[in-house]
Order: C-alpha cells, then structure tokens, then sequence
C-alpha cells in the first residue's frame, strides 16, 4: 500500500514553472546564442569576411523544435542583434549594410516560417519531464481538468453478495464491469468537454485532505501473466473499456486518447491524456447510450433539452456520427 501524504497547495506559485529539462535546453539556448553573437562581433570587428549569418539558425530551429512560439523571439533577438552590429560595423558602406538587413531579415523569417510549421506541434516529453507534469497535477488536486481513480478492475473481485449489498448504482447495474464503466464515463466527460488528464491509480480523500498514491501494480494480478506490464495494462484499457463502452472513439484513439505510465516515488501510474472531441462521443451503457461533461472537478450525465443546447453550443449541433 501506498503512504497517505498531504498535498498542499502553494499560494502565489508559479504553475508553468521549468523542469529541470526546459532549464537545460535553456541554458543551451543561450550559449549557442551567445556565442554565435561574439563570434560575429569579433569578426565584424576585424573586418573580416568571414561572417555566416546562417548560424544564427541554430539556436532558431533548436528553440522552436522543442518551443515553437519561443523561436521566434530568438529569430528576432538574432536578427535585431545581427542587423545593430553589423550597421554598427559597416557604416558608411550602404550596399554592405542593405546585405546585413536583408539577412537579419531572412533570419526573422527563419523563425516565422518554424513557427508556421510547428505551432501545433507537441513537444516531445523525456521520462523526467512527465513525472513532474504528473506530481504537479497530484499537488494541486483534482479539478476540472485532472480526475483521480484508485484503478480500473476493483469490481473485478466483487462477491455476488457485495454487489447486491452495494449502495453505488454503477455498481448494481454494471456488476464486476463497474470499474470499467466509471473510467469510461469519465474518459468521455473530458472529451465532451475541453479534455484533461485521468490518473489511474492515485485516490484524493477530500474529507481528511490526503492523496493516496498506491500506483498500479496491485492490479496488474487481475491480468493474465503475460500482461502483467503497463504494455498489458494499456491493452486491457483499450480492448476492455474503449472498445466496449466507447466504441465511437477507436478510430480515433491516436489522436484524442494517449496513456503513458510515469513512475511517482516508486509507483506506477496510468496517465490518459485526453483532448477535446471534435465530435459528441456517448457511452455505451448496454441499453442506452448516455452523454457526460465534466462539471468542475466531477463527472455528470447530460439529456433531455440541457443535452440538445449543449451539443448546439459545444459541436455546432451535430449529433453521433455512425
């Protein structure tokens, strides 16, 4: 069992605070950069011809590779930078200085053109990195972006007895799928809505104000032998819960749906990244399909005429596709 540890939050802390990573690149940013403006000082200085502006490109694409919308406020620091000193240096030369402007533009448009290719995408995450996404989101609690599950097979093991001795209608209805059932829910809640993060295998007691962390691996022994790992574990998440209950998601699992499985003081956890659906996704509750939104740090049904506005206001009125 996982200890009992209290999370308090921290007034006044930053929430984009660096990894130690961002930090690092960071510091690389800035060195190359800096070092590459030296060198052309020096050269400039010394009227040498040996001045390569295109150096400047490095630190542009290594910045927007990993921060795209960063990149650009490096191609423009270069460029200010490289377009003043050699202004600077070769006045009263007007033919050299209109060749200087015109490359401290070209290195402005450097940064312009990575921006455009890769403003949307995702920068790549290093195991550190995730682990501190992750403990940042169990300080700070659960919320309208981030849910907390202990797992998803504790009503594996339900007795015949304790499912009809049981107060939770989930429960009653769904039986040993009960479990199942309510990440499902809660994986549509976020798509129906503006996504968010499920962890699996982190509990918050909100009554004492503890966040119990047991991980996962307790319930990798309600797996077969063979899928006793987070590769297993991921399986079961998408044949047994994606599959059965949102069905209309697989097709577009790649894109909406991702888990990865950082490590927290020694435990594991499931991580599900969700983003927002570009269509409504219902859940397949066996007789019905019923709708979910997240409401603040809570997980709620929609229907009737509050389901009709809602899809009118969130998908532009378009209903279940297939």
């Amino acid at each position: 069992m996982g200890q009992v540890q209290n999370f308090p939050e921290i007034p006044f802390f930053p929430q984009d605070r660096y990894t130690h990573t961002d930090i690092a690149r960071h510091i690389v940013i800035g060195s190359i950069t800096v070092t590459i403006f030296l060198i052309t000082f020096l050269a400039m200085a010394r009227n040498s011809t040996n001045v390569f502006p295109q150096l400047f490109y490095f630190p542009i694409l290594y910045t927007s590779y990993f921060y795209p919308r960063r990149g650009l406020a490096v191609a423009g620091s270069c460029a200010l930078a490289y377009g003043v000193v050699g202004t600077y240096f070769l006045l009263p030369d007007l033919h050299a200085v209109q060749f200087v402007i015109g490359q401290a533009i070209l290195i402005l448009g450097v940064g312009i053109a990575a921006l455009f290719l890769l403003k949307d995408r995702v920068a790549p995450f290093t195991a550190a990195d995730e682990a501190a996404a992750v403990r940042k989101m169990i300080d700070g609690g659960e919320n309208e972006k981030v849910e907390f599950k202990l797992g998803s097979l504790w009503s594996a093991d339900l007795s015949g007895e304790e499912i009809a001795a049981a107060d939770s209608p989930e429960i009653r209805r769904h039986r040993n799928n009960a479990s199942r059932f309510i990440i499902a829910r809660t994986i549509a809640g976020f798509l129906n809505t503006s996504g968010g993060d499920l962890l699996i295998g982190v509990k918050e007691d909100r009554v004492k104000n503890t966040i119990h962390v047991p991980g996962i691996e307790e319930e990798y022994r309600k797996l077969h032998a063979k899928d006793r790992n987070p590769d297993g574990y991921r399986r079961m998440l998408v044949d047994t819960i994606m599959k059965k209950y949102l069905p209309g998601t697989v097709d577009t699992l790649g894109r909406t749906v991702h888990f990865s499985f950082p490590v927290i003081r020694e435990k594991t956890i499931c991580r599900v990244q969700i983003a927002p659906s570009d269509t409504p996704v219902f859940v397949d509750a066996g007789n019905e399909e019923v709708f979910f939104i997240r409401v603040d740090a809570s997980t709620r049904p929609v229907a009737g005429k509050a389901l009709a506005a809602y899809l009118l206001s969130r998908f532009g009125g378009r209903r279940k596709a297939g």
